[in-house]
């Protein structure tokens, strides 16, 4: 198989992988939204990461690429782990969603959470899409988006500590709240890792600093 073929082989892997930390994600959202009750498995995510990691490790080891193929596979064993990490935050993100429904508090998200929820969410989509486009435009608009969900973080934290009228059942409910959003704005920083390395993948900068 030639090299070409085989890049495009990881290419089209790193979709798939894309696909299923997308859906995983959404999946986690909407049953923290109370949209849904579902369950997501991490398990797959992390078998295309190691299925991805041994074609990059077999390429390097057999191929000693150079230039704009050694480009794409190492960056390509970089933004593979962003990924994984995200699939995983999908887990934590229904993990404490079941518990708001175990204490009954389903009824009580408000609409900031809802609307950076669905940002992330496009931020994590277009990352993909800029990786699989090679769109530098694109990747630095994902870089450029993440000053709005950190302000927004800060904004709804501080809103759950400081409420108008504090119910019984309120203070569970802020905790395991705060603890999504923050795994919202951990998505938004891999998220941004991604694009930082289709950056490099396509012009040798990661970072503003020329790497090869």
């Amino acid at each position: 198989m030639k090299l070409t073929d085989e890049i495009e082989n990881l290419k089209q892997m790193v979709l798939k992988m894309g696909d299923v930390v997308v859906d995983n994600i959404n999946a986690s959202l909407n049953n923290y939204l109370g949209k849904t009750n579902v369950l997501v498995n991490d398990d797959v995510v992390d078998k295309f990461e190691r299925l991805i990691e041994e074609m990059c490790l077999t390429i390097l080891l057999r191929e000693r690429p150079y230039a704009s193929d050694l480009k794409q596979v190492t960056g390509i064993l970089k933004l593979v782990s962003d990924l994984e990490r995200i699939g995983d935050h999908a887990e934590d993100i229904i993990t404490f969603s079941n518990k708001l429904k175990e204490a009954k508090l389903d009824k009580k998200h408000f609409e900031a959470i809802d609307n950076l929820a669905q940002y992330v969410l496009e931020m994590l989509k277009n990352s993909i899409t800029a990786y699989i486009n090679s769109d530098t435009k694109l990747a630095q608009s994902i870089i450029d988006a993440d000053d709005y969900v950190d302000n927004k973080y800060e904004e709804i934290v501080e809103t759950l500590a400081h409420p108008n009228k504090v119910e019984d059942d309120y203070l569970p409910f802020a905790i395991y709240s705060t603890l999504v959003v923050k795994y919202l704005e951990r998505i938004a920083d891999h998220s941004v890792n991604i694009a930082e390395w289709v950056i490099y993948i396509v012009s040798g900068f990661y970072k503003d600093k020329k790497i090869y």
